[in-house]
């Protein structure tokens, strides 16, 4: 099998197949229907840590599958207001340093000043 055949995105029903073929209780349309909504990569290689293959959660159920998604959305939800308020604070603190060291209140011109600088 070569890389372009290994990694071509699969169908619905070729993932949903790929799951039963390693290992993992799923069937019919509900499933396949919450499969498509949890997305290709959390359906497909969700399981696997870092992308290591050897390194697979044992699950067996289509079921593990999404109580995982289910973590993981919950895990997610409490995080990023967080990290977005870091992040955000992070961008105007730079943004304040970078106007401050052009000398200029305006971040057009000194945007227009440096693309002409590096034409």
């Amino acid at each position: 099998m070569t890389l372009a055949n290994r990694d071509a995105m699969k169908t619905l029903d070729e993932l949903m197949q790929h799951l039963c073929d390693n290992g993992i209780a799923c069937s019919g349309e509900l499933q396949k229907r919450e499969l498509k909504n949890l997305g290709y990569y959390h359906g497909y290689k969700g399981y696997r840590f870092a992308g290591i293959a050897k390194n697979r959660l044992h699950l067996q159920s289509f079921e593990q599958i999404s109580s995982l998604n289910c973590f993981d959305m919950a895990l997610k939800s409490s995080i990023y207001p967080r990290i977005i308020a870091v992040e955000t604070a992070l961008k105007n603190y730079t943004l304040e340093e970078v106007l401050q060291d052009a000398e200029s209140p305006f971040l057009a011109l000194v945007l227009f000043s440096w693309v002409s600088a590096h034409r």
